[in-house]
Formats: structure tokens, sequence, C-alpha cells
């Protein structure tokens, strides 16, 4: 039995386009609304994102031979909980023909790997409920679930307003400024009185 070895580099402009062609795969692969689709206004997000002064976010793609068959994608942010570095793993996607040969394993592995050396105190990610596989996966090498429901809003979607039913910051400035003159006038006229 020949032994697959995985390279893993990270995202580069040099492989910067088999990065956007496994996305596509992963994307196709899910079965996603035309909102996910990449357009060309989003993958020149993705490539200035990436290669900011500060990137907004870090990947990593795994290649055996010549082919690129996976990639990592993970985020920095803090955890105020615990005082720490949090470690948002965003997706681990290896391309059908490459399943079942430890490459995701190994692609988490490396995850965890950065997480620690990130000084991170928690690592997080999220998996669509009726992915099955990926919860089997993801929970038979120790991440528990929490209990959570992650909820996702599309600013553009939302108008901004007054909430209903409840008092905004202003709406209380308001309020309270007009049950100060109004005990300003009681004064006022019991000491007319």
């Amino acid at each position: 039995m020949q032994e697959i070895r995985l390279y893993i580099e990270k995202l580069s402009k040099e492989n910067f386009d088999n990065f956007i062609d496994l996305r596509t795969k992963f994307i196709g692969s899910i079965g996603s609304d035309r909102t996910r689709l990449l357009d060309t206004t989003k993958i020149n997000r993705l490539k200035d994102d990436a290669f900011s002064i500060n990137p907004k976010y870090e990947a990593y793609l795994g290649k055996i031979g010549l082919d690129y068959v996976a990639y990592a994608d993970f985020k920095i942010s803090y955890s105020t909980l615990m005082a720490l570095p949090s470690f948002f793993l965003d997706e681990i996607f290896v391309i059908d023909n490459f399943r079942n040969l430890g490459i995701g394993m190994t692609m988490f592995d490396f995850c965890i790997r950065k997480a620690k050396k990130k000084g991170c105190g928690k690592i997080e990610l999220a998996v669509p409920n009726q992915n099955e596989k990926a919860k089997f996966f993801f929970e038979s090498n120790g991440a528990v679930p929490i209990g959570m429901t992650y909820y996702q809003i599309d600013p553009l979607d939302i108008k901004i307003g007054k909430p209903l039913g409840k008092m905004t910051y202003a709406d209380f400035m308001r309020k309270k400024s007009k049950s100060k003159l109004a005990r300003l006038n009681s004064l006022a006229i019991d000491n007319i009185n």
C-alpha cells in the first residue's frame, strides 16, 4: 500500500485560485443557495481580506502531489468569558475522491495545533443540523455540543428602527427630561401658591 503524503500550505497569492476551486466544490457539495455562490465581487473580497495588513481569516490548503484536495479556514476572535483568544473553525473540506483517507483528520489536527500555538482558550465550530457525518466526526474527535443555537442575520435585510415593545436610549432620555420638566413645573406652581 502506498503512503499518502499530505502537504499543508498557507493560503498565498500563488495558490489562491486553487483555494477558490476548492471553495466552489465545497459550495456545490452542500447544495447551497445562490447567496453563497462565488462571484467576482466575493472572490476579490476574499482575496483582499486574506492578504490585507490585518487578515480577516486564515486558510490552509492540503495538497497531494500536484493536486489540491482539501482546505481549512478559521478566524481568531476573543472570549471575554475566558479572557483568551478564541479559535473559530469556519470550514474543513476534502474533495470527494479523497475522503475517508484521513485527510480531514489531518486538517483538523493541524487546526488544533494552530489554536494551541495561538494561545486560544477554546475552539468553536458550527455544523449544520442535517450534517450527521460532520457531527459524528467532530464529536468522535472531542467536540462537545454546547446546547446553543447560532443565528445568522443579513444586515442588509434588517430595517433599523425603533424596537417594538422596548424603550430605546433616546426614548428614555426624552421621558427623563419630560419628567424633570414636569417636576420643575410643579415646583414652580407650588412656589407661586
